[in-house]
């Protein structure tokens, strides 16, 4: 039922959408070329169009005309990269099926309606979302999803450190296989919600898993949008469990809208570095009708900077759309980072990326923040950020990771080792 070319390589996805309590179509990709990376292109269903409520797919990069776009330079329209693997699930993918040539048309057939946001495909409009596999013999089976969370953490560990049996990729296979971002990790249903579980990496220098659990609850008490988190141990490490928020409460909550701020502000999804700031991500929601948006980009930049989180790129900052607008996903992805001196995202254009809480205040001006406001945004910050060593005490982190993290943060939050 799916269309492919000779050599086996996918010639057309439908696009489903989540509207009104299932999967519509909304349109179709179709990709020419012969070789590894091939174009595509992406035009909406005149059914779709007819639809009413049928939002933009991506309101700046996607509107609702009946015309096809081009996804040239790249090989897709930015916002189906959302929808589909980054590092980590493409490294799964890769090794299920090692004689196979997959690009970005492959990597979105092989997901599920699990993926991040409220986007599907499959070969045809009435097939429905579908997962494809190729022709060649898989390294691994397709398993049901596990909650053995042990297990999962254990074959991550052996494919993040290079190797992985047969066994090891049957259990990531559906868990791993579209999940976003280059760290281990897993969709999985515990206690009858949806998480995404993150895993410690063979490169980690700290436990990095209860560090992100007491920056996220610094963040929490500094009035930002956080997900429901938790520490668990298994195999004698410990991973973070963060619940999902591209999914309405439930073990079968349904999907979110989602898109980064890569992807609204037109940045290349392979690159990390960018010439953005978060000037233009406020601009970017505004666009897109976020409410309180310049604020909101300035509390996240002032987050960033007392943390030290310099991981700050554009794939690290999203928006969801719950069905009645967009707005800024919960805070992700926060953990400090002492051997960078630099953020990705400068904070405002003649202010430099170099890590310096002062400077990223002075965005407020670019931001057009009155002076008074902004130093309430701050003094919010600066007074959770001080709570710091009080959550790394509450979720475990020792004090050999403290001493080696004491020297990533300001003087202005008082951090103890």
């Amino acid at each position: 039922m799916w269309q492919t070319s000779k050599t086996g390589r996918i010639d057309r996805l439908v696009v489903f959408r989540w509207l009104a309590g299932s999967y519509v179509p909304a349109g179709e990709l179709t990709f020419e070329g012969a070789g590894v990376k091939r174009l595509g292109r992406f035009r909406y269903a005149g059914s779709y169009l007819k639809r009413e409520k049928a939002g933009e797919i991506d309101p700046i990069g996607l509107p609702l005309v009946g015309r096809s776009f081009p996804g040239a330079p790249e090989e897709l329209p930015l916002a189906f990269y959302d929808a589909g693997p980054d590092g980590w699930g493409k490294q799964v993918l890769n090794h299920a099926f090692p004689k196979s040539v997959l690009s970005m048309p492959e990597y979105l057939a092989l997901g599920g309606t699990d993926r991040t946001g409220d986007l599907a495909f499959g070969p045809t409009p009435e097939a429905g979302p579908q997962t494809w596999t190729p022709a060649e013999e898989p390294l691994v089976a397709l398993p049901r999803e596990t909650d053995d969370l042990e297990a999962i953490m254990a074959a991550a560990a052996a494919v993040d450190e290079g190797g992985g049996a047969k066994h090891h990729f049957t259990l990531l296979f559906r868990p791993s296989a579209d999940v976003g971002g280059a760290r281990p990790k897993a969709r999985i249903r515990h206690e009858g919600r949806q998480w995404i579980a993150k895993f410690p990496a063979t490169t980690d220098r700290f436990d990095d898993p209860r560090v992100e659990a007491a920056c996220l609850d610094v963040a929490a008490a500094a009035g930002l949008p956080v997900p429901d988190r938790r520490i668990v141990e298994a195999g004698g490490r410990a991973a973070l469990l963060v619940e999902r928020f591209d999914r309405a409460p439930g073990i079968n909550g349904s999907p979110y809208g989602y898109l980064s701020a890569a992807t609204l502000l037109k940045q290349p999804p392979t690159s990390y570095g960018t010439d953005r700031t978060y000037v233009d991500i406020a601009d970017a929601a505004r666009r897109i009708g976020v409410p309180g948006a310049v604020e909101a980009a300035f509390a996240r930049l002032l987050l960033n900077a007392y943390l030290h989180n310099t991981d700050d790129h554009l794939r690290n900052h999203a928006f969801i759309n719950r069905g009645e607008r967009w707005e800024f996903s919960p805070v992700f992805d926060l953990v400090p980072h002492p051997d960078v001196r630099r953020h990705v995202c400068a904070p405002a254009k003649g202010i430099g990326p170099a890590w310096d809480v002062d400077a990223a205040f002075e965005a407020h001006r670019s931001l057009k923040i009155a002076a008074e406001d902004a130093a309430a945004i701050r003094d919010r910050v600066v007074q959770a950020a001080k709570g710091l060593t009080g959550f790394m005490d509450a979720r475990g982190v020792s004090r050999k990771d403290r001493e080696y993290l004491r020297d990533a943060f300001p003087a202005a939050i008082e951090f103890k080792s």
